[in-house]
């Protein structure tokens, strides 16, 4: 068996952290969300855009993608699909299509549509924005009637899906041979850096400025990702290119992080306005920005390879918790803001409210109602309790445990 990545376990533990603390925020920046806060700070939008957007998810689908090469060596094509269903659509289409869901169609339509009524005059709406499966974007293609936070459990499972034949390919004798070329390549000075090529060719294209999460090429984008963990985790090799790289890349990213934190607005507001995103300014911008989010995540994946190695039960507490505390933690984060931002107060304490409130209250959700039960387990896509510790398998990526 493996020696278990523990690094990928701490960082998939912190992009957790990152992403709770980061939708804490969402109430008191400028841009459409579910629930605003009368206020906004397009200072908080520009450290948001800047230090934490272009890194955050592509963390996850990269992790994500090197639990897909530690599952595939131990199911079948088919098992693993089956795997994909129960850890994703399950808690998909049970807990988040009928409880955490909900509430934030709610709240979305007091704060998109101003709506008036009551929770349950809602509901039939909720359930009858329903729409058949289509392809004209990714986000169709599984139907739910609003997908909120939870569009990363269907984005994932479709990458999985699609990306299979590729995934099963690399496994093969050619595609451990272009992988080991790869590696090679990646160990040049420089070479890591070939992954840009394709994530600036898909950003390029997006139509759209932050349209990953709809638009095709969106997709495309935590594609590239989640294939790219796929494949370093098939060689030690690009662990030492990503130990090699980190202090270059964290210098770059905190270069592009303050380049943007300086352009952000102006950029956002040009590339928002009709036909702007083909501009050479907008391109420009798009580059930077993939430069900047790979750059973030070579740095912690380099970071970790070289300090994150220890275990402890934190660790294994926080490893098992990540898929339920993500399935819980919007909903409750938006319940909380609901009130506190309707308070007289400084935007920075709502923040400190919201985000003191809402994290232990996720906690014990997740303590007292999920953990310790078998079928709520089940429904929040986690393995069976088990006494002994957590195998390499179960415990080393998001995808694992989903």
């Amino acid at each position: 068996m493996s020696e278990r990545r523990v690094e990928i376990d701490w960082l998939r533990v912190f992009a957790m952290l990152a992403v709770f603390v980061f939708h804490c925020t969402r109430f008191f920046d400028p841009l459409a969300w579910h629930l605003k806060n009368a206020d906004q700070s397009s200072s908080l939008l520009r450290v948001t855009i800047s230090l934490i957007i272009p890194w955050i998810m592509e963390l996850f689908f990269l992790v994500s993608g090197v639990g897909a090469w530690y599952a595939l060596k131990s199911r079948t094509a088919g098992k693993f699909i089956l795997e994909r269903i129960k850890r994703l659509l399950i808690p998909l289409y049970t807990v988040g299509l009928f409880i955490l869901l909900p509430p934030q169609f709610y709240f979305d339509q007091l704060t998109s549509a101003g709506y008036s009524g009551t929770f349950a005059q809602i509901l039939p709406n909720y359930f009858a924005s329903f729409r058949p499966p289509g392809i004209s974007e990714w986000y169709y293609m599984l139907p739910l009637p609003f997908a909120g936070h939870l569009w990363f459990l269907k984005s994932l499972f479709l990458i999985s899906l699609i990306s299979l034949p590729l995934l099963l390919w690399l496994k093969s004798d050619n595609g451990r041979r272009w992988i080991s070329m790869l590696a090679d390549w990646c160990n040049r000075p420089g070479g890591l850096f070939l992954f840009i090529v394709p994530l600036f060719l898909t950003r390029a294209v997006s139509g759209g400025f932050l349209q990953a999460q709809s638009c095709w090429a969106g997709f495309v984008w935590y594609l590239i990702y989640f294939v790219i963990g796929y494949v370093i985790a098939s060689e030690k090799r690009f662990t030492e290119a990503f130990r090699k790289n980190a202090p270059i890349c964290l210098a770059i990213w905190v270069a592009t992080s303050f380049l943007h934190m300086y352009q952000v607005m102006d950029v956002l507001n040009y590339a928002l306005s009709p036909h702007q995103h083909t501009s050479i300014m907008y391109t420009l911008f798009q580059f930077t920005w993939t430069v900047s989010g790979w750059s973030a995540v070579v740095f912690m994946m380099g970071f970790g390879a070289m300090y994150l190695k220890s275990e402890n039960r934190v660790l294994d507490y926080g490893n098992e918790a990540v898929l339920p505390f993500y399935l819980l933690h919007q909903t409750i984060i938006l319940i909380v803001g609901y009130f506190v931002i309707r308070w007289d107060m400084d935007i920075l304490l709502k923040f400190v409210i919201v985000t003191s409130v809402s994290f232990p209250l996720v906690l014990a959700l997740y303590e007292l109602l999920v953990r310790r039960f078998g079928p709520m387990r089940f429904l929040f896509g986690m393995s069976p309790k088990r006494p002994q510790k957590p195998s390499h398998v179960d415990s080393v990526v998001i995808t694992a445990r989903q």
